[in-house]
């Protein structure tokens, strides 16, 4: 005990090894205290180990910046502090003011290491975002990292308030006039400054531990997906410097064409003429010209096309270990690695390799949704003239060209299932999201190449990251009224919102549509809807998917209200529309000005009052929603009626005059929904009979919408 001299750089304490028995006041020099995440500086009056806990192993390692001076008191409690400041009453508003200042650097110090916790575990989510697309560009198969998956972001300490943060900076801010005017009033105010520091400085010393666990753990955790990037970013590096250097890829594609067309064992003449074409179309420069030849060229060509890809998908079958051009052709239309050209064939090779198929099915390659097909396990999607499966093969009886033991042998049979989808879905569907139909070939040209296919292509993350998307904010877009019925409980009619979520089918071809192939399967309204989009899409993917969610809103109303879907006696999202667009000229809730706009819009959309609504719909979604008003009254009447936004957003433009009375009287109509329910709910309750979950998820919903 007593004064003791510490040379620059000498150690007084170390974490760890010494027990904490005194306690020191630092009256000469400078002295750093830290550990492995942190550190503060401590100047003459400061006291090192304010931190710690009397008998305990020091936690700090105090290390002297320059030639410093100690003097040392004994630590049994905390008693023994306050003992420290009545024995130096002279230095007291100083002993105060490094107090203080000790609480600053630590809250600081915990504030520098909240935020770097924070963008530890943001880098790692970054990188995992980013790591599907990463995989494509090296070549690499990506795995699941489920600790990745389970990640939590850091939280913020509660037992430090946010007003202590701010009280902390602010006597910092005035540090000299309190140690001139406030401090040297009462040493019992020195003692409570000094006390009220140990407490704050303990607390926040803790919340650093636990910070200081979640990244140990976090680090843990990550260890092998950090690896794995390690690797994948040093394939990159070495891709792109062979690039530089004009060197060769270890992806070799060669006679494509040839593997393609011997695999497919079609016909020999039909191999002969799909062949002869590709080679014509590749040797003709102006190959998209609106010529007859090249138009003819094309049609034929397209024909060929889906007869060898039927040949090669039926042999695909049977074939374990289908070669990687097969599984290009397949993914994205690739026949030829001239017509593809270098670059994009060996990005089209990768992305090959490194496909991972939707874990929950909705999201599927044109190959696999045809496989589902042919398996049977889902019916053939309808033709041109909105005819399903059955449909088509009544009229085909109907007009003559099969008898009923053609049907019977055809109904099941998963070659004459699998050439329908071919004839309707694949190959009208291939030219519809192409977007371009006079110019459509079925195949990969690097000439349809419009934006780097790394960003172009589509992936069934990013198309589930589109259905969380629209859910945030129109939270009804994929539900369909449900009817539930449990007599034995007193449930006779119970009508519930059932979310369907629909297949999204990726076409092989580098197009700039989406497109809705059908919004249910046959005549039940329980299954889902069939929407077709580009593997590579060439144009802002997130206006496309809002367009197409928009039409699915349409054309699901109009199947729900059936020959009324028009009719405004019966008020549907359609009908109401249809009435609006119909009659604006005689609304008077619209402004001169207003009714022009639509006018032009009516004009600009050839009076198809659907494409209106679904403009109208991607403003609403896109703007409205982030409380920028693009509609007018009505027609945002109309959409928040039918297609409400979610609680979240209702609750984030809640003030906006616009919405307040639209959002009030959402809020009354729900209540009123869900009342009935909830007394079910607790009359099933008192009579101990176990409450069904479509009744609690419809109270959830309405609750939540």
């Amino acid at each position: 005990m007593g004064l003791q001299t510490i040379a620059k750089g000498q150690i007084l304490h170390k974490a760890g090894n010494d027990s904490v028995n005194t306690i020191e006041v630092l009256v000469k020099g400078k002295f750093k205290v830290y550990d492995q995440y942190s550190q503060v500086v401590l100047t003459v009056g400061g006291l090192l180990g304010i931190t710690e806990i009397p008998g305990k192993e020091y936690s700090f390692t105090y290390e002297a910046l320059e030639d410093s001076a100690v003097y040392s008191y004994p630590f049994n409690s905390d008693e023994d502090v306050e003992v420290v400041i009545r024995s130096n009453p002279k230095i007291a508003s100083i002993l105060s003011s490094q107090a203080s200042d000790s609480v600053y650097q630590f809250f600081n110090a915990y504030d520098k290491l909240y935020d770097d916790a924070l963008a530890e575990y943001e880098k790692i989510k970054s990188d995992y975002a980013d790591y599907p697309v990463l995989c494509i560009k090296a070549g690499e198969t990506p795995i699941s990292f489920e600790k990745i998956d389970l990640l939590i972001p850091p939280e913020r300490t509660d037992k430090v308030s946010e007003w202590e943060f701010n009280m902390v900076k602010s006597l910092k801010e005035q540090e000299v006039n309190l140690k001139k005017f406030f401090y040297p009033l009462n040493i019992d105010i020195c003692i409570g400054v000094v006390m009220l520091a140990l407490e704050r400085c303990r607390l926040i010393v803790d919340a650093s531990r636990f910070i200081v666990a979640y990244r140990k753990q976090l680090k843990r955790n990550t260890t092998d997906f950090t690896t794995t990037m390690k690797m994948i970013n040093g394939k990159l590096e070495n891709m792109a410097s062979s690039d530089s250097e004009g060197g060769s890829s270890d992806i070799v594609i060669v006679n494509a064409l040839s593997t393609i067309i011997s695999y497919s064992k079609v016909a020999p003449e039909i191999a002969a003429k799909f062949e002869d074409r590709i080679h014509k179309f590749k040797a003709n420069d102006n190959r998209y010209d609106s010529a007859d030849e090249a138009r003819s060229l094309r049609r034929k060509l397209s024909s060929s096309f889906y007869d060898v890809f039927k040949g090669a998908f039926l042999h695909s079958l049977e074939d374990n270990d289908i070669p990687i051009e097969l599984k290009m052709f397949f993914m994205f239309g690739f026949v030829d690695e001239e017509l593809a050209g270098d670059k994009n064939t060996r990005i089209l090779c990768n992305m090959a390799r490194a496909y991972v198929p939707d874990p929950e099915g909705n999201v599927l390659l044109l190959y696999e949704w045809l496989k589902k097909v042919y398996a049977l396990e889902v019916e053939p999607s309808r033709n041109e003239f909105d005819q399903d499966w059955p449909t088509y093969l009544r009229e085909q009886k109907a007009t003559g060209n099969l008898n009923q033991a053609q049907i019977d042998a055809m109904t099941d049979d998963p070659l004459s299932r699998l050439e329908f989808e071919i004839n309707n879905l694949f190959s009208l569907g291939n030219r519809m999201t192409f977007g371009r139909i006079s110019s459509f070939v079925p195949v990969f040209d690097s000439m349809n190449v419009l934006r780097p296919l790394d960003m172009a292509y589509i992936t069934a993350s990013k198309i589930n990251e589109f259905y969380s998307y629209i859910r945030n904010i129109d939270y009804g877009v994929f539900c369909r009224q449900a009817l539930y019925s449990n007599p034995e409980i007193g449930i006779t009619q119970l009508f519930y919102a059932e979310d369907v979520t629909p297949y999204m089918i990726l076409m092989p071809n580098i197009g700039s549509r989406a497109s809705l192939w059908q919004e249910i399967e046959g005549k039940k309204r329980s299954t889902k809807a069939r929407m077709l989009v580009s593997i590579f899409n060439t144009e802002n993917t997130e206006e496309c998917m809002i367009k197409l969610f928009g039409e699915f809103r349409w054309e699901m109303c109009k199947t729900e209200q059936g020959v009324h879907w028009n009719d405004v006696t019966d008020p549907s999202l359609t009908s109401m529309y249809c009435d609006y667009l119909q009659f604006f000229k005689k609304n008077s809730s619209l402004s001169p000005e207003v009714k022009e706009k639509l006018k032009l819009d009516l004009k600009k959309f050839s009076n198809n009052y659907k494409n209106v609504f679904i403009a109208d719909y991607l403003a609403y979604v896109k703007y409205e929603s982030a409380g920028s008003p693009r509609l007018n009254k009505v027609s945002r009447e109309i959409l928040f009626t039918f297609c409400p936004f979610s609680k979240d957003i209702r609750d984030a433009i809640a003030e906006n005059p616009q919405y307040r009375d639209l959002i009030n009287h959402l809020a009354s109509h729900n209540s009123n929904l869900s009342k009935p329910l909830l007394n079910l709910k607790n009359k099933l309750i008192r009579d101990g009979i176990q409450v069904p979950e479509v009744l609690s998820g419809q109270i959830e919903y309405l609750e939540s919408r």
